[in-house]
């Protein structure tokens, strides 16, 4: 990494925040240091050394070292990922910046192709700000970033087919999800569907969107990925979507298909019991689907949110009476704790305030409750973020990696292990710190690790943003019978707890029982568990 590049991440860094709409003070310092950083002429291995001395304050000096050292700057995947992922895309579309971006957003204009379907339709210029030549410019602009995207994340592709379900609809053809989006995978390659109609009915139902024809197929581009329609009549109906939805290791296990109308009829031909679409992976071959799916309503605890004591933007009170709407019946609190500094960590006497707010809420609301978490660092030689005489006072502790994504296997499966031993540690949080599409998760040794967790008897998160997702599935599916799992929607507003959903989706794929997810716990059996530790 040299000068420039990091000034260009600090400067994309302060674009997030201004589109986030808070924060502004702190845009404003990563500006400063990035335009300081682009007329310094000392190199940053030498910046770093000194601390970055007289170009940034106390508390952004040691982010950027760890920036320069590590090669990595988690602060802005973290902020990445507190923007809906149509959004995010649009930060690759020339000529908009972070408040146009944002009053697109507030506008309801939450993705490229809503962004296109304005424009294409006149109606950007009726938002402030936006002329008829910007419009156009922009359309432009739009069509080239989408054309040139690629992977996208699993609701960016459920987005894009609804779009498309609802024209099929719209044109009295019966569709639905097939592929990838039909099993669920984290992030998809194509957005495939099936519709009960002739090709050239469907394509023309698609219009912008179907690109060509062949055969049966149907072939165009939504979201910067591939668009399939596989078309089939009443008598292969089942058939095809049978064959694809996938996946092609799991379909290679059956042999030849029978033609069917539906799948449950490919199944009694094949004299085997349904499997349900999301337990068709490779992973998933020669075990048997899980006999009870976890349900949302089965959910007691909202556990690991944040609110505007870190960074979150809604109010402790806000968030409580947001879960409370949910039908929770409790809901872990865990801001940030003291060593991130960039995402507004709590320092002890911050802490004591917040506790005191929570027990008057907690007075209030009742019955429900919020319990006193934090997400904790593990700091790089893995201890936690608190000294013991604070972290016994927490009633739930989650871990997490933030930061040190650098470290070799070897130390980052120690750094991992001395957190899990840790006896004040309840939770292991967004176990590898991956965040989709955009960083790779810590190399460490995951059997030892999960096995230390076992022990320990620390529970490990699926964290539900779908940025995130981790601990992945497939670990959780071959440690099904071993561990308690939490689903944590790390939210960081009123909205991220919905994305409990997607951690729902991931539980399934990973065979997992109601009680073997401590969401499903009493709060009180929370806390019991802990003790136990």
């Amino acid at each position: 990494m040299n000068r420039k590049e990091l000034s260009g991440l600090l400067e994309y860094a302060a674009d997030l925040l201004e589109a986030l709409g808070e924060y502004e003070f702190r845009a404003q310092a990563y500006r400063r240091v990035a335009r300081t950083l682009d007329r310094t002429e000392t190199d940053l291995e030498t910046l770093a050394a000194r601390n970055f001395e007289g170009i940034a304050g106390p508390s952004l000096a040691p982010m950027l070292v760890e920036i320069v050292q590590s090669g990595e700057f988690p602060y802005l995947a973290e902020l990445e990922s507190r923007i809906p992922p149509g959004v995010l895309e649009m930060f690759r579309v020339r000529g908009l910046g972070p408040k146009r971006i944002r009053a697109l957003w507030d506008n309801h204009v939450d993705s490229l192709e809503e962004l296109i379907r304005h424009a294409e339709e006149g109606k950007l210029r009726g938002i402030p700000g936006f002329g008829a030549k910007t419009e156009q410019n922009l359309l432009e602009a739009a069509r080239f970033a989408l054309e040139n995207l690629r992977r996208v994340l699993l609701p960016v592709g459920l987005g894009a087919a609804q779009l498309l379900l609802t024209d099929l609809a719209g044109a009295g053809i019966q569709a639905e999800l097939t592929g990838s989006l039909r099993r669920g995978l984290e992030t998809v390659g194509n957005v495939d569907l099936i519709a009960l109609a002739e090709p050239e009915a469907a394509a023309k139902a698609l219009g912008q969107y179907a690109e060509g024809v062949e055969g049966q197929v149907i072939h165009g581009r939504v979201e910067g990925v591939r668009l399939r329609v596989f078309c089939a009549d009443r008598a292969s109906y089942g058939t095809t979507l049978f064959r694809t939805t996938g996946s092609i290791p799991w379909l290679s296990e059956l042999g030849a298909l029978p033609l069917a109308p539906d799948e449950e009829s490919v199944f009694a031909a094949l004299g085997k019991p349904y499997v349900p679409p999301f337990w068709r992976e490779p992973e998933h071959i020669g075990l048997n689907p899980p006999g009870q799916l976890l349900q949302r309503e089965e959910l007691a605890g909202l556990i690991h949110n944040h609110t505007t004591y870190s960074d979150g933007t809604a109010s402790l009170r806000e968030m409580a009476e947001a879960a409370i709407e949910r039908g929770y019946e409790y809901m872990v609190i865990s801001d940030h704790s003291q060593s991130a500094p960039y995402a507004g960590g709590l320092e002890p006497p911050r802490l004591l305030e917040q506790w005191k707010e929570i027990e008057a809420l907690n007075a209030e609301l009742a019955p429900f409750r919020i319990l006193k978490g934090i997400e904790s660092d593990i700091l790089p030689d893995g201890s936690l973020d608190y000294p013991d005489e604070v972290l016994q006072k927490f009633d739930v502790v989650i871990g997490s990696i933030h930061s040190g994504f650098g470290l070799s296997y070897e130390a980052q499966t120690e750094r991992l292990l001395r957190a899990v031993d840790n006896p004040y540690l309840s939770i292991l949080g967004h176990a590898t710190g991956r965040l989709l599409l955009r960083r790779k998760g810590v190399k460490a040794n995951w059997e030892r690790v999960l096995e230390r967790a076992e022990q320990n008897k620390v529970i490990v998160e699926i964290n539900c943003n779908p940025y995130r997702l981790d601990l992945d599935w497939r670990w959780a599916l071959r440690w099904r019978e071993r561990l308690v799992f939490s689903l944590g929607p790390d939210s960081h507003a009123i909205s991220g707890m919905d994305d409990i959903g997607y951690g729902l989706l991931m539980s399934h794929k990973a065979g997992l029982s109601p009680e073997q997810v401590v969401n499903t716990w009493t709060a009180e059996k929370l806390l019991s568990w802990r003790k136990q530790k």
